[in-house]
């Protein structure tokens, strides 16, 4: 074990028996909290079946078409200012 925890522990038996299961409640919290791909997953389902996506797509695992990837030069006002300009 290092040393930081080490330290947490022995501070640890050193809390009262209702802060260590305050403690203890929070870890368990820590622990069994969705990670991030996980409530992404979820946020995907809940637009399917909501009916704002027909199906999730699959992940993008060939990235070989965007390597070579260069944007397109147009001339005139960029499209952020135009949009600005329409809203007022």
């Amino acid at each position: 074990m290092s040393a930081t925890l080490d330290r947490i522990i022995e501070e640890t038996k050193s809390l009262t028996p209702a802060e260590q299961r305050q403690l203890r409640d929070e870890l368990n919290r820590i622990v069994t909290a969705p990670t991030e791909p996980e409530l992404e997953d979820q946020f995907e389902r809940q637009l399917v079946e909501r009916g704002l996506l027909s199906a999730v797509p699959p992940p993008i695992t060939d990235f070989s078409p965007y390597e070579n990837y260069k944007p397109i030069e147009v001339s005139g006002q960029p499209v952020s200012e135009m949009i600005i300009e329409e809203r007022r």
